[in-house]
């Protein structure tokens, strides 16, 4: 079931209204129960307040009767005498209490002693209490009475006290029930001593204000709230004042019920009203959504809107007359452009057709390129592996090469020092040779000498001989000249010999050292032309080394730049495929283009322009 705009208009609004009137209500209510403990509570404070001033009314009461009884002249001869006379101030206080309409009259000594008055019996709060000279609650047997006290004087003297009290009973409690309309119950412990209570039993009422924790001010008695308030009087006298909170209640109730009734008239009401107003205002818009609907299911756009308001609803069937206007044109824009989408889809497709054949032979020589360029890339790899080893190769070729260098080096160095060596033996043998040469000639002085001494041994022995015996000692020693002369000349010429040997020795040892010398000049020679050959050979392979690792390298840049050209060649066939691709989805959507113009066009000609 469809509801109209203005049903839901209306509905809408009563909503908010009622949303609002119940948080009215509940705000309203809850002031209102506040307002009322506010009020409960405020009217026990004036309860109190009244009771306290009752009782100071009563105070007050008794003093006056107090100064005028205190003042009496025969009161103070009474007590003043040397002797008191019990009987006469019983007649005293009899005659005063009937004078002056109290319910207690007490005559004490001054350190508070009964002496006479309305009650006979003890009482020991009575000597405190006209000690202190304050009011009070003085209990006189089990009857609480609120008390004055004033001392009787005479020439500055106090001479005893004087007592007026009234009695704690039902009549003033009733009084202030009925002027406040508050219950009152008055007790000590929990004995009853006055009450005005109607609406409960008293008993009930205290046993509920004793049994409730300490400072709450609300009780349940019989199924009737109270809201209650404690007061201490003194002495152990407590007065009870208590709200029935039923009354307050009924007012909140009223009132709360007159609130909602009040409200939900208010709320019908303007929602009547609402109604009337939102039909009426939502006419035009009836007459333009039974146009749109027309036009929707007639598909008609030749028709016109004629709507008389200008408010915001005759500006919105202004813009949509326009907006059919506008409409009209475009689906005839729609139908040309259709046409010529329909004419350029069907040259579309043949176009891609073609296109697509030309760039799948295009893919296929790019797959065969790629081929090749892989086998260039294999057999670049290959040729880089054997230019690697062969660099290795003449890496070790390198270093054989320097090795015999340095060896060669080596053995230049060796043989140069063999060279001194031997230059040095040549000399010393030179020097043997001089020095062989002056022994020789020491030698030849000595055999020399030798034959000089055997010339003298002889021309010794030839005197001997002339002296006859005188020379035959002279004669031993000429022979012993002689043969030693001879063992000398013996040992000279065989020392000439040996140095003869030497000397010939050594001039083979020079010749032979000559030789080796001039033989090791010539291996320095070869080993220093041999050490050349090695340092060019050396430079020779280090040079093809070069050469080689430029090939090598080169070889490197080739394989990397055939890896690059193989990269783009798999780039490229995968472009081309994914274009071969692409070019048959172009194709496909062309023909599904070529179906939707042909859609639009049977869509454009299902409404009348």
């Amino acid at each position: 079931m469809t509801h109209s705009l203005a049903a839901r208009l209306t509905a809408a609004i009563t909503l908010v209204i009622l949303v609002l009137t119940a948080l009215c209500v509940t705000f309203t209510g809850v002031v209102l129960r506040s307002r009322m403990d506010t009020e409960l509570a405020h009217s026990l404070t004036q309860d109190e307040s009244a009771w306290s001033r009752l009782v100071a009314q009563e105070g007050r009461t008794l003093r006056v009767l107090l100064r005028s009884a205190a003042a009496n002249a025969r009161l103070r001869e009474l007590l003043s005498g040397p002797t008191l006379d019990a009987a006469a101030l019983q007649a005293f206080a009899k005659e005063q209490q009937a004078l002056v309409s109290v319910e207690l009259l007490l005559i004490t000594r001054p350190e508070g002693e009964l002496v006479a008055g309305s009650y006979a019996g003890a009482l020991p709060a009575l000597a405190g209490m006209v000690k202190s000279g304050t009011p009070g609650v003085l209990f006189v047997g089990e009857t609480p009475y609120w008390a004055v006290s004033r001392p009787v004087e005479v020439d500055g003297r106090g001479v005893g006290h004087l007592v007026l009290g009234s009695r704690f009973d039902d009549a003033p409690l009733k009084d202030l029930r009925n002027q406040r309309g508050v219950e009152l119950v008055l007790h000590a412990g929990t004995r009853l001593v006055a009450r005005s209570v109607d609406t409960v039993s008293p008993e009930a009422l205290l046993a509920a204000v004793d049994a409730a924790a300490e400072g709450e001010g609300r009780v349940e008695v019989e199924d009737v709230s109270f809201r209650v308030a404690r007061q201490p009087v003194g002495a152990g006298l407590e007065l009870v004042l208590a709200r029935d909170e039923s009354t307050e209640a009924s007012r909140f109730t009223t009132a709360v019920v007159l609130i909602v009734g009040l409200g939900l008239f208010t709320a019908l009401a303007a929602g009547g009203i609402i109604f009337l107003l939102v039909r009426r205002m939502t006419g035009p818009l009836r007459e333009l959504t039974a146009a749109a609907a027309r036009v929707v299911a007639e598909g008609d756009f030749r028709g016109t809107l004629e709507v008389h308001s200008r408010d915001e609803i005759g500006q919105l069937a202004s813009s949509f007359a326009e907006m059919m206007v506008q409409l009209r044109s475009l689906l005839m824009a729609l139908k040309g452009s259709a046409e010529q989408l329909e004419s350029a889809a069907s040259q579309l497709t043949e176009s891609a057709t073609v296109q697509n054949e030309a760039v799948s032979q295009q893919a296929v020589a790019l797959h065969e390129t790629q081929l090749a360029a892989q086998q260039l890339q294999e057999s670049s790899r290959a040729a880089a592996k054997r230019v690697e080893t062969i660099q290795r190769e003449a890496e070790k070729a390198s270093g054989f090469g320097q090795a015999g260098e340095a060896a060669v080096s080596g053995s230049v160095g060796g043989l140069t020092h063999i060279r001194s060596h031997v230059e040095q033996i040549g000399r010393t043998i030179s020097e043997l040779h001089q020095r062989t040469r002056l022994v020789g000639d020491i030698t030849r002085t000595v055999k020399d000498l030798a034959d000089q001494s055997n010339v003298l041994a002889l021309n010794a022995s030839i005197e001997a001989a002339r002296s006859g015996d005188q020379g035959r000692a002279f004669s031993v020693v000429a022979r012993n000249m002689r043969s030693l002369a001879d063992q000398s000349a013996g040992a000279t010429t065989r020392v000439q010999g040996i140095l003869g040997d030497i000397g010939r020795a050594i001039s083979d040892a020079v010749r032979i050292s000559e030789g080796g010398a001039r033989e090791v000049e010539g291996g320095l020679e070869q080993v220093r032309a041999a050490g050349e050959s090695l340092r060019s050979l050396a430079g020779i392979i280090q040079s093809n080394g070069q050469t080689v690792k430029s090939i090598s390298d080169a070889v490197r840049q080739q394989d990397a730049g055939i890896a690059e050209l193989f990269a783009a060649l798999s780039s490229m066939a995968d472009v081309a495929d994914q274009i071969v691709d692409r070019m048959a989805e172009s194709e496909q959507a062309a023909i599904q283009l070529s179906a939707a113009s042909g859609e639009l066009s049977a869509i454009v000609g299902r409404y009348q322009i």
